[in-house]
């Protein structure tokens, strides 16, 4: 079967997420038949590198005269995610959406109900799930015991105009997805959130970037501990803006696993014999070899194995890469939101959060 495929971006606001509107160009079985973007030059621009067959300024006019099989939403204006999900349930349609899912958990409940009532997937483009060295070499290593019994993972996350909580919940779901596909969901977490050093209070709340709603600080620590004893520990300050630390490291009782994030073209996976290697004149970190090796179209190609899965899902075939459904997506976004929860009550708190909404939202 071949499915019609239509994509929703915004150049000027939000634009276009990490090759997300290329997911289904040149898979077979996927026919792009229109583009909606308001802005002229934008839209012109996407249609070339798509090949998509018509251009519309409006989205919905779009949905009702092409009325897609499949709606990818490609813009990184979070905000906007909620109701162009919602217009796509509404017109029937699968979906392909940027991460993060929306701006609040409430959002993504909303969303999946929509999905669900037509039978439609709504799946999250997370490329780490469709990108070999993590699916096929990383996860069982890790599960094999490569570094022993894990114990913790540190997630340094980015610095500069991009550290803190500043896009909190934006960058961090690829390391948190890839934390739930072996350990789960998280029992509780404590957080504590800065601005310059001292307590982030409610008078440093700011609209986050990109619609990501009400955040603070531009420094977070958060500790995220498993049922199995495992720990996740993230740290994120604005820094000097000279570097852009962005990984996660695993350490077992018997070794340590790196992994850059993603959009890095490094190699994918670094070991270490070592559970707490030094930092200083230690040349025993090895690069576990992987297949595809590293290069500047990876994330493209991670984008067009989850299509080639999502199509394969839905012609009742067991897909190769496993994809991320909304129901899962929202727990990401949840361990966010359990970050502001626990800085507000200055303790750790349990998960599943018992409210859906931004805790900031009521921060007085």
């Amino acid at each position: 079967m071949t499915y019609r495929v239509a994509i929703i971006g915004h150049t000027g606001r939000g634009n276009y997420g990490h090759y997300v509107d290329e997911a289904f160009v040149g898979v077979e079985g996927a026919d792009i038949v229109a583009l909606a973007d308001p802005d002229d030059a934008g839209r012109q621009q996407t249609i070339e590198r798509t090949g998509a067959a018509k251009g519309y300024a409006n989205y919905r006019q779009m949905l009702t005269e092409e009325r897609p099989d499949i709606t990818v939403i490609a813009t990184r204006e979070i905000g906007d995610h909620y109701e162009l999900a919602m217009a796509a349930a509404d017109a029937n349609t699968h979906i392909y959406i940027e991460k993060p899912v929306a701006a609040s958990p409430a959002q993504v409940d909303e969303m999946v109900a929509a999905c669900e009532r037509n039978g439609k997937l709504l799946i999250v483009a997370c490329p780490w799930r469709g990108h070999p060295p993590i699916q096929h070499v990383a996860i069982p290593l890790i599960k094999g015991g490569k570094i022993g019994e894990p114990r913790l993972a540190r997630i340094h996350g980015m610095n500069g105009h991009e550290g803190g909580n500043q896009l909190f919940l934006d960058l961090y779901p690829h390391f948190f997805d890839f934390l739930w596909q072996i350990w789960g969901q998280p029992v509780w977490c404590h957080a504590h959130i800065t601005q310059d050093g001292r307590d982030a209070t409610p008078d440093d709340l700011m609209q986050g970037a990109e619609g990501m709603g009400l955040v603070a600080g531009n420094g977070i620590r958060a500790y995220y501990v498993f049922d199995d004893g495992f720990a996740a520990d993230f740290e994120s300050y604005e820094g000097d803006h000279k570097e852009r630390p962005y990984r996660i490291d695993i350490h077992g009782t018997t070794g340590t696993l790196s992994l850059p994030g993603p959009m890095s073209n490094q190699p994918d996976i670094y070991y270490h014999p070592l559970v707490s290697p030094g930092l200083f004149n230690d040349d025993r970190w090895q690069v576990i070899p992987s297949d595809p090796p590293p290069d500047d179209h990876k994330w493209v190609k991670a984008h067009h194995r989850m299509a080639r899965s999502m199509l394969d899902k839905l012609d009742g075939r067991e897909p190769e890469f496993p994809l991320l459904d909304g129901r899962t997506a929202r727990r990401h976004l949840e361990w966010a939101m359990a970050a502001h929860a626990s800085h507000i009550a200055g303790a750790r708190v349990a998960l599943p959060l018992t409210d859906p909404h931004n805790p900031f939202d009521s921060w007085r």
